[in-house]
């Protein structure tokens, strides 16, 4: 049963009082083009907007960019926004500040905790104060004893002990900073490839600190964090935000009610986000090496699940498939082609779920990034391109050039010769003329 945070609206479950959406402040950001779909989508080295930079994370487009495309995408002063790969809220912040209505759904439940600091905490939360009495039990086999000594993990429990009696607000500003910290201290298992974090190898590489020193670096990033949060509007409607915890290939939402769909999906670049986050998760108390469902899950995951047979695509699709199949390097038409469908699989079962909760004349944005595998051009763009045109949207697709892929920081990928890599802007419309 998918977890709900908030509930806004009977499309999702109940029906509170409606939120007008104001008319666009050009002094509150960036002044914006009459055609802001022609703008990049891409997000900053350096993205202070929306309060991406209190907690990076892997995103399609900049806060500022959702921001004035959703007034362009509304047909009505209340429109119901989606985004089905919420990720930490980029999309329901930016609703949220036009004082739309807005429902984000993602799997991992590490990026709602991001996503509801974003749109659901004040500057007025309370930081919580160092733990006080004994130290809490923590097992051996805790996650967090993958980068921490025991005496470190025991005090890192006792925090998130500390966080179960707060309020939602404090407890969710203490994650946060508990997120942060321990990304900090463990920096040195994240190597070249910022996807993947190694545990250690052996007890001396442990990370052990000291409790009066990690209560320290934890209570100053509490206070670091409400600082960021007075960027933000002060009078953000939390109530017009549902965070639900769920799969984007079975969305709780009822048919035909949503108005705006504004996303960027998982790109097939083989991005593991539950082992790029093994380490928030562990936070949570979640161990994705003991319990692999939530690894399994997430889209675009490399664990291969043993039931999912290739389901009926277009040519496009067909074609990648078929073209990874006869590659000639090695598990070609073993590992990576089961990968490849699985995540097809996962795609065009996303998208009959936005054809199934869209409203009749609904308008739709996927950011898309093309990738390779080896020196096969996976031309993503396109087949989400085909498949939505198959389910009766029309398209309208505007590209723009990617210097870096990710790949390239896979000394064995380099190997294989690689055209241009594009980033494109697909905005779909149904049920409405041109």
């Amino acid at each position: 049963m998918a977890q709900q945070d908030r509930k806004v609206g009977s499309w999702v479950a109940a029906n509170p009082q409606s939120v007008a959406a104001p008319s666009w402040d050009a002094t509150n950001g960036t002044l914006f083009p009459e055609r802001p779909e022609h703008r990049s989508p891409k997000r900053p080295r350096v993205e202070l907007a929306g309060l991406a930079d209190i907690f990076p994370y892997y995103a399609g487009f900049s806060f500022d960019w959702a921001r004035g495309l959703l007034p362009s995408l509304a047909t009505s002063s209340e429109p119901r926004v989606l985004d089905p790969w919420n990720g930490s809220g980029t999309t329901t912040l930016a609703a949220q500040a036009l004082g739309y209505k807005s429902v984000g759904v993602d799997l991992n439940p590490m990026a709602n905790v991001i996503a509801r600091l974003r749109t659901q905490v004040q500057s007025s939360a309370e930081a919580i104060p160092p733990p006080k009495g004994p130290l809490a039990a923590a097992s051996a086999d805790d996650p967090l004893s993958a980068w921490f000594t025991h005496p470190t993990v025991e005090r890192l429990r006792s925090w998130t002990s500390e966080l179960t009696l707060a309020s939602r607000a404090s407890a969710t500003l203490g994650q946060v900073a508990l997120f942060r910290v321990v990304k900090s201290l463990t920096s040195k298992f994240q190597g070249s490839n910022p996807t993947w974090v190694r545990r250690a190898a052996s007890p001396d590489e442990l990370v052990d600190v000291p409790a009066d020193e990690l209560d320290s670096l934890i209570v100053a990033d509490q206070h670091h964090i409400l600082s960021r949060l007075r960027t933000l509007p002060r009078d953000k409607d939390k109530e017009s935000v549902a965070l639900v915890t769920a799969s984007s290939s079975a969305l709780p939402i009822k048919d035909g009610s949503i108005d705006v769909i504004l996303t960027s999906p998982p790109y097939l670049t083989r991005i593991d986000y539950a082992v790029a986050y093994a380490r928030e998760l562990a936070v949570l108390g979640v161990d994705i090496r003991m319990d692999r469902s939530l690894r399994a899950g997430l889209m675009g995951t490399t664990l291969i699940r043993p039931s999912d047979e290739q389901l009926s695509y277009g040519p496009l699709a067909t074609d990648l498939v078929d073209r990874i199949k006869s590659h000639s390097s090695k598990a070609s038409n073993g590992y990576y082609r089961k990968q490849a469908i699985q995540y097809l699989n996962d795609l065009v079962g996303s998208l009959d779920e936005i054809q199934r909760v869209a409203a009749p004349r609904a308008s739709a944005v996927l950011v898309v990034q093309d990738s390779y595998y080896k020196d096969v051009h996976v031309r993503l763009a396109e087949i989400c391109e085909e498949e939505m045109s198959a389910r009766g949207w029309r398209c309208k697709p505007r590209r723009f050039r990617v210097d870096r892929i990710l790949t390239s920081v896979n000394t064995a990928a380099r190997a294989y010769t690689k055209g241009d890599v594009y980033e494109t802007v697909l905005t779909f419309t149904r049920g409405k003329d041109d």
